[in-house]
């Protein structure tokens, strides 16, 4: 009875709950979606250069693309993929419908309705085996629901309407109340599971899920659909307001989830996860009822900067690069920073819209302002260290200009193993790559993408970093580094970060992993690893991985050097140690791996001390030569010479310190 969602004694003494809702004013007829100004909006963003390609795209289905993919779906009951690619061109079809209406897709989306509010359930996540929980699916039928009722209008039969928003109480906002519940009360779970249909989707030990989930993204998205369904349905249901102090609730905790300064800890693809779940809720939510400050929750202008930085210019085919920490994998989409902008009114988000905007969802057409004020980034932003301690530092948001993306600070939920791992692209490549396709399921061979040694970081004796075992998925494990020191001086910019603690539980004998990094703009790189051991002597290995995702790079070893080629620009390399470490090529064990994932190792032999100094310069083009470097050796005192850097490091036991020359 305490448990929550639409089956308390109460509601079920009662009958339908539509049925027994109070007679009054429908305050679920104000729109969620459709204000004027949206739908003027939705219109008009459907010609402009931004969003006219994606909208043209989803132009090219036919008006009855919906039957074959409801027929596969009844024929698999695969709500994984199959129901997801139903609600995706449903999703689709909408927005065309309120530009180009065709009767033959009214149709096809009035049927999808009647068999999707038919179904007994919409997500796959059970507790207790039975009790159904709503997560992904429940939420993303919920939210598409309530915008085709929107967009469906006059078209949508009244009957269907009813059923409509009946499926949307009694399956969409029932799974996700459940589910919020759970999240906040996991001693009342018995425990979660995939239903039968999906028991082999994943190998997964979900005991601690109601916790793990409820401190990440996926709180966002049963609590946007449940907010969005309460409101929808105030005055038609009474457990409405029940639903919407839950989702209120449930917000201002995840929203904790955002550092002070606006960055966002588990990457910015599940930056744009989030707000693509808990925007319009925010949106409509801010409207029609007003009681709470959203505003002032996060550091939205924060987070645009956050957007902005995390960055890493373009792909080949225009579309925007980004730092891929985590599993991250797409850049923001444009209407989520141009609704961001139209609250605070930065014209960072009118710049950020176009230089980072990925348009994929049916909330660009409604919210992208394309006349919005736009300003680019400031000086500010070239050199950034933030509350994460993640450090991203560039030459400038040109095409081949470079940036560096350094990995320090504490764990996160779809983390890798790559505390001090280096990403670096310059004149439009990646030459120190963050691969990219790690598994989600350790089963499968690609979960070693996650590892230390898919990543430009140190290995200790060959092993790398304390990791999760993926029999939880990918949840946060218990590896830590702290950036010890950062200096920025413009163009020179330099940082010292301690792994100790991610590498220590494999190799009791470690007493420090330290990596400084000397960025000399704009294209010189200085690594620095400085590796001690107590007692016992063992090897040091650190990789630098150029892309290699089209077997297009090439990679050379000579003596002390090294080149890591791709089609547009060079990486050159130059070692020296005080332990007679030197490169040589290797590549990752992986079924797949020739050559994708072929790498320079610069391997040092067992010592106590390393100290291992990487000197790097980045020139365009394929066969450009060299730049002059070198590095001289006095004791502890490294002078280093590359392009136009001058410096001396002194390898000190806490950290380095360096002196511009």
């Amino acid at each position: 009875m305490l448990r929550l969602g639409g089956a308390s004694l109460l509601y079920t003494m009662l009958g339908s709950p539509l049925a027994a809702a109070a007679s009054g004013a429908d305050a679920g007829a104000q729109p969620l979606f459709l204000t004027p100004d949206n739908l003027s909006r939705l219109r008009a963003n459907v010609r402009t250069p931004l969003l006219r390609p994606l909208f043209e795209t989803w132009a090219q289905a036919a008006p009855d693309a919906l039957y074959p993919l409801l027929e596969k779906f009844a024929e698999t009951q695969d709500r994984v993929r199959d129901f997801s690619a139903v609600m995706m061109q449903f999703e689709h079809d909408c927005v065309l419908h309120l530009v180009q209406p065709d009767p033959v897709r009214t149709k096809a989306l009035c049927d999808t309705i009647t068999q999707i509010a038919s179904l007994p359930y919409w997500d796959y996540f059970r507790d207790g085996g039975t009790e159904v929980l709503g997560i992904q699916r429940a939420s993303m039928v919920t939210v598409r629901f309530l915008f085709a009722r929107e967009a469906l209008g006059d078209d949508l039969p009244p009957e269907l309407e009813r059923k409509l928003m009946q499926a949307v109480a009694d399956i969409g906002c029932a799974e996700c109340a459940r589910t919020l519940y759970d999240m906040d009360h996991p001693e009342t779970v018995r425990g979660w599971s995939f239903d039968t249909i999906h028991a082999d989707f994943m190998d997964i030990d979900m005991r601690r899920w109601p916790t793990i989930l409820g401190g990440h993204n996926l709180r966002s998205a049963p609590t946007g659909a449940l907010g969005l369904g309460a409101l929808a349905l105030r005055g038609r249901d009474p457990r409405a307001e029940e639903w919407l102090e839950m989702a209120v609730g449930s917000f201002h905790q995840f929203l904790r989830g955002f550092s002070p300064d606006g960055s966002y800890f588990e990457g910015l693809s599940y930056l744009e996860y989030s707000l693509r779940t808990a925007l319009p809720f925010i949106d409509a939510h801010r409207r029609l009822i007003g009681d709470v400050d959203w505003l002032s929750e996060v550091n939205w202008d924060g987070t645009l900067d956050y957007v902005l930085y995390m960055q890493l210019g373009k792909h080949a085919d225009g579309s925007p690069d980004i730092v891929n920490f985590s599993d991250a994998r797409r850049s923001i989409f444009p209407g989520a920073v141009s609704l961001l902008g139209a609250y605070t009114g930065n014209p960072l988000a009118g710049f950020a819209a176009q230089y980072a905007g990925d348009p994929t969802w049916f909330y660009d057409f409604l919210w992208y302002r394309p006349e919005a004020p736009s300003e680019p980034p400031p000086p500010r932003l070239k050199n950034m260290r933030n509350d994460l301690n993640w450090i991203v530092c560039r030459s400038g948001w040109g095409a081949d200009d470079a940036v560096i993306a350094f990995r320090s600070g504490g764990p996160a939920n779809h983390e890798h193993a790559d505390r001090n791992h280096i990403t670096f692209k310059a004149f439009g490549e990646r030459l120190l790559n963050d691969h990219v396709g790690a598994s989600y399921d350790y089963r499968e061979p690609a979960w070693k993408l996650r590892q230390t040694e898919a990543h430009n970081a140190v290995l200790i004796d060959g092993q790398g970093q304390i990791y999760v075992d993926g029999h939880e998925g990918v949840n946060e494990s218990d590896a830590y580094a702290t950036i010890l020191q950062y200096e920025d001086h413009g163009e020179r910019v330099w940082w010292t970060s301690d792994a100790t603690a991610a590498y220590r539980p494999k190799n009791y004998h470690l007493q420090q992993v330290l990596r400084t990094v000397l960025f000399a703009k704009p294209g010189v790189l200085v690594v620095v690893d400085q590796v001690h051991f107590r007692y016992r002597p063992f090897s040091v290995d650190a990789r630098f991985y150029p892309d290699n995702a089209d077997g297009q790079a090439r990679l050379e070893v000579e003596d002390d050097r090294f080149t890591l080629t791709r089609p547009h620009a060079r990486l050159h390399g130059l070692v020296a140690s005080d332990v007679q470490a030197a490169p040589r090529l290797t590549q990752l064990d992986l079924p797949m791996a020739t050559p994708l994932f072929a790498c320079v190792e610069v391997h040092a032999p067992p010592a106590l001390r390393h100290h291992l100094i990487t000197v790097l310069a980045a020139t365009p083009g394929a066969d450009r030569a060299a730049p002059p470097m070198r590095v001289e050796r006095d004791g502890d005192r490294w002078k280093i010479r590359a392009g136009d850097l001058r410096a001396e490091i002194r390898t000190t036991s806490h950290s380095p310190e360096i002196t511009l020359l």
